[in-house]
């Protein structure tokens, strides 16, 4: 029995370790480029060896190009990892790099500067020489991306930089003078940015290099590196860098869409245009990541098919033609694409306003007998052939003869609107006795005139009476 357990145990465990062995990896591996060039004259050096000497899983070498070029493909990084290159060649001092790796993010390694170990002993044109002073100046010799993507997004989501430190002869500072830098983010979108590492020591050459590691908020932001003497009172504070975060995929819940005007006159005029703007976000509630592509499609008219946001944003123009809607309404749909490459849409509907006419002004009642010093009261109902709201900014005015006055909705422009009702198609006013005295009963009318923005026109007058003042 203890035989069969044993035996059973031992089976168990190899299956759990053959079935683990066959995953695979979490992540697809990364590519590492690179560069080596010579700190003098910033040419390419080729045939340098450019080992990764850490982490120790990662240990690798490879030689650099005719173009100074060098690559690592499929390097296995699960986890966010400093990485060290160390580039060494026969005539140069060796230098060390540091960097941050993340896990399915190719990295770029910002150019690797060597100096040759020939003495130069200065010249007769007044060129300094001898051994190089402490830190006195910081200066940024590389910045591998002005422009990041926040994190969870896709896209390089860090960028590395070097800094060269230099001495009161701008001279790069030797070893005996190695100084840690400190890196610091001094202004930012407040997204949980950061540096890593946040202190490097300078290396052979004078020089340091760390990553910028986006957060989850878009923004620009700057970093400052500083160096502090205190032997000699004195911090070095190099120019900032400047750099920008830019928003992720498309989320449906931050995707928006808006028409200029929503009862637009497009039923009877042809290449009117209208437009259509997307506001496009993230899931972070950032604007989406500039270029990020929207589609646009109608059931009315035609509308400039696609454009790609900027700041979040994007305009197109619905134009006014065929085909239009029996009734007038269409659908204007945008299209883009999330985090996980499936469509999301908004809608909006729009309405093709036609031209007003004299069938669709009624007017209630449509004559009258008004007494002395008295009033009437009348209400209107105004539309477009099709029943619906008249266009944006059609003017409705009403006009009586001599002897009366009109007050209420007598001069009327129609609102931006899809609906009906009160103040957008039905309207009432009070026709008023003016005269304070008539010998006799007079006929009168009100004229109600109606002009859309495209100046198609209709009028109606309605005749009555009013009765003498005595």
């Amino acid at each position: 029995m203890g035989k069969f357990f044993f035996y059973s145990t031992s089976i168990c465990l190899v299956v759990i370790a053959f079935f683990l062995s066959s995953c695979g990896p979490l992540y697809d591996p990364i590519n590492i480029t690179g560069k080596v060039v010579n700190s003098s004259d910033n040419q390419p050096i080729s045939e340098a060896l450019v080992k990764i000497t850490s982490p120790s899983e990662l240990i690798n070498e490879t030689f650099s190009n005719e173009s100074g070029e060098f690559f690592f493909e499929d390097v296995e990084v699960d986890t966010l990892v400093n990485m060290t290159f160390e580039v060494s060649k026969e005539g140069f001092v060796t230098e060390t790099v540091t960097l941050s790796a993340s896990p399915e993010q190719n990295l770029t390694v910002p150019s690797i500067a060597v100096t040759s170990t020939e003495f130069d002993g200065g010249d007769d044109s007044g060129g300094v020489s001898g051994a190089t002073g402490g830190a006195a100046a910081i200066v940024l010799t590389n910045l591998a991306s002005e422009v990041i993507n926040i994190s969870e997004t896709g896209g390089n989501v860090n960028s590395a930089f070097t800094f060269e430190i230099q001495d009161s002869t701008g001279r790069p500072i030797g070893p005996q003078n190695a100084v840690d830098v400190n890196f610091v983010i001094t202004n930012g979108p407040g997204g949980a940015e950061g540096i890593s590492p946040e202190v490097v020591r300078s290396n052979e050459n004078g020089t340091v290099t760390s990553n910028i590691f986006a957060g989850n908020r878009a923004g620009n932001l700057s970093i400052e590196a500083r160096i502090e003497r205190p032997e000699v009172g004195l911090t070095i504070r190099s120019k900032p860098i400047l750099l920008t975060i830019h928003g992720g995929f498309p989320d449906l819940e931050h995707f928006s869409i808006a028409a200029d005007v929503v009862n637009f006159e497009g039923l009877a005029i042809s290449g009117n245009r209208n437009p259509i703007s997307v506001v496009v976000g993230d899931k972070f509630s950032n604007p989406a990541k500039p270029g990020t592509p929207v589609y646009f499609n109608t059931t009315g008219g035609v509308i400039q098919g696609s454009g790609v946001i900027q700041d979040g944003e994007l305009e197109v123009d619905l134009i006014s033609g065929n085909p239009r809607p029996a009734d007038g309404l269409l659908t204007i749909q945008a299209h883009t694409f999330d985090e996980n490459d499936q469509e999301i849409v908004r809608t909006i509907p729009v309405l093709f306003s036609g031209p007003p006419s004299t069938q669709n002004i009624t007017v209630t009642p449509n004559t009258f007998d008004i007494p002395p010093n008295g009033s009437q009261r009348f209400t209107m109902e105004i539309t477009d052939v099709n029943g619906n709201a008249l266009p944006f900014n059609t003017n409705i005015t009403v006009t009586p003869s001599d002897g009366m006055t009109v007050d209420g909705d007598v001069d009327i422009s129609i609102p931006n609107t899809l609906g009906t009702g009160e103040g957008i198609t039905l309207f009432s006013f009070t026709a008023q006795d003016s005269d304070e005295e008539t010998s006799e009963r007079q006929e009168v009318s009100i004229r109600i005139e109606v002009e859309t923005p495209g100046g198609f026109t209709a009028s109606k007058t309605i005749s009555g009476f009013k009765a003498k003042s005595f």
